[in-house]
């Protein structure tokens, strides 16, 4: 989805989720460098998160992705969730 506008990209994530979600449809995996903010997601999905760097902190609580996941869930409620 790389050299699209944000628009675009919203759109074409948007049908993705509508169409990989439904019960009878295959896998999908779609590798990204980034994604835009607050894309719609279905419960269906299972998003991991890889990173990869030279450097990781010492301190365990900084870069934990599933506190920072919690505090966003927390934060935001479940609105981030889509309904397909």
């Amino acid at each position: 989805m790389q050299g699209m506008d944000q628009r675009a990209e919203r759109a074409v994530h948007n049908e993705l989720v509508k169409t990989t979600c439904k019960a009878d449809s295959g896998q999908y995996f779609l590798i990204t460098p980034k994604l835009l903010p607050d894309l719609k997601y279905d419960r269906l999905m299972k998003v991991l998160c890889v990173n990869n760097g030279e450097w990781l902190p010492e301190d365990n609580s900084l870069g934990n992705m599933m506190s920072m996941i919690r505090n966003y869930v927390t934060k935001r409620g479940s609105s981030g969730v889509a309904s397909v």
